[in-house]
């Protein structure tokens, strides 16, 4: 994740601006879960205004584009620039059913999964939200999971395919537009204790519109997500929560084990790896501490290592912003784009407070929010009986995303860990993994 965005993309002067996409209503009427009469099942959702992008439940991805001439959606694989076979033909806006082709399992017709959709205007800690309740057709209880945001700036209401393809399995799903994203109201914000009482309203709201058909409810909160979800557990009384591809260390640790990881990988030894743990602890405190701690020592770790092929590496979510250019400067930006980032806080304490269980999905090479620590600290929270399940995808970037990598820093992404998906429609049915998910390590929490 990305916890300041590049503070100097414009101006430093100016405030980055991010304005609302114009989506067509020609192509939200194509956004849906399908399945194929065979049984397997496939989403086509939005990649951005003008494109789609298809899911399959074994982690398959492919971004489409449509040819004007034949109405034919088509396109590459992943999140790379590789062309895909994939030919899927949407047909028209009041046909339930679609025709794939060229994805292996997956020729023939589909028809669109229906499920039940209430929009729903509530409010959150101080500032209106929108929101959305997606059940799976029908009368019986099933799990309700509140989805908790990561650091984007965009709808999820418009963006979460979560909000289809959990409910086409038998989970309802609360999904709602963030603080200052998409139709809520308000101003984007990082500050985790506000976006963590936001989540709880949200999660009041879902059961309140559920009513008898909640079996159990909870939190999956995703990257950022993974720090908020906890939090929201500690002031709600969930039955479960989901963190996947986050950290059990605050933001600054994040700033930190990032820099750590791509310094190694570069081939940089313990010394230096050393001295830059001098410089992201600076830089960690003067950003917790509002720039009040830390002003010469940064003065001195520059006029120090500045020379050094390593310092000019420093590619972490927030230091090499601080470090490449004079404070007065980076703080004008600081002021614009910060968004009350809770840079002092320390998730350890909240998951030891709270009693709920809990599922960690790690990606075993992120490079935005590196697993190896935190693999560490749950596995010592599961010595000492705390309620956690975790399941490691080695070879996976952040999203549980595996990928190929031809050069250093160059890492094509291809779609999700085949297991993944199964892995959480388990865990939320049943409250337990499976004893197996391609390509997963799986440490359960003690049965004692």
């Amino acid at each position: 994740m990305r916890l300041v965005p590049t503070l100097f993309c414009l101006c430093v002067l100016t405030a980055c601006s991010n304005s609302q996409e114009q989506i067509s209503e020609d192509l939200r009427c194509q956004v849906g879960s399908y399945r194929l009469p065979s049984g397997p099942l496939i989403d086509i959702g939005l990649s951005d205004a003008e494109h789609l992008r298809w899911r399959t439940l074994d982690g398959r991805v492919g971004r489409l584009s449509i040819n004007a001439d034949t109405g034919i959606w088509s396109g590459t694989e992943g999140w790379t620039e590789r062309p895909h076979s994939a030919r899927i033909d949407l047909g028209s806006c009041d046909n339930p059913s679609i025709q794939i082709a060229g994805i292996e399992g997956f020729n023939g017709e589909a028809t669109k999964v229906m499920l039940d959709v209430s929009d729903v205007r509530f409010q959150g800690a101080d500032g209106e939200l929108a929101g959305r309740l997606v059940l799976p057709k029908g009368e019986g209880p099933v799990p309700i999971t509140v989805l908790v945001h990561g650091s984007e700036d965009y709808s999820a209401l418009d963006y979460y395919y979560d909000q289809r393809l959990l409910p086409a399995q038998g989970i309802g799903v609360f999904v709602y537009d963030k603080r200052g994203t998409g139709a809520s109201a308000g101003e984007y914000s990082q500050d985790f204790h506000r976006l963590a009482a936001d989540a709880v309203a949200a999660h009041r709201t879902a059961i309140e519109m559920a009513g008898d058909r909640v079996a159990s409810s909870g939190y999956f909160g995703s990257s950022q997500g993974g720090w908020v979800a906890p939090l929201a557990a500690q002031s709600s009384n969930p039955d479960f929560v989901i963190t996947s591809y986050g950290m059990a260390e605050g933001p600054l640790a994040e700033d930190r084990d990032e820099i750590q990881l791509r310094l190694g990988d570069a081939g940089f030894d313990d010394t230096v790896l050393a001295k830059a743990r001098e410089v992201t602890d600076i830089t960690g405190r003067l950003l917790a501490s509002d720039f009040q701690d830390g002003t010469e020592d940064l003065k001195r770790v520059r006029e120090a290592y500045g020379d050094e092929a390593w310092f000019a590496q420093l590619e972490g979510s927030v230091t090499w912003e601080m470090v490449s250019r004079p404070l007065w400067q980076f703080r004008i930006g600081y002021f614009f784009l910060e968004a009350g980032t809770s840079w002092d806080y320390k998730p350890e304490p909240v998951l030891r407070a709270i009693e709920t269980p809990m599922l960690w999905v790690l990606a075993g090479d992120d490079t935005s929010t590196p697993s190896a620590n935190t693999r560490e600290i749950l596995t010592q929270m599961q010595a000492e009986q705390r309620p956690i399940d975790v399941a490691f995808f080695p070879h996976t970037e952040h999203g549980i995303i595996p990928f190929s990598e031809e050069a250093p820093d160059e890492r094509e992404l291809l779609g999700y860990a085949p297991g993944y998906f199964a892995l959480l429609v388990d865990w939320i049915l049943n409250g337990k993994m499976a004893d197996a998910y391609e390509g997963a390590e799986l440490a359960p929490r003690s049965s004692l």
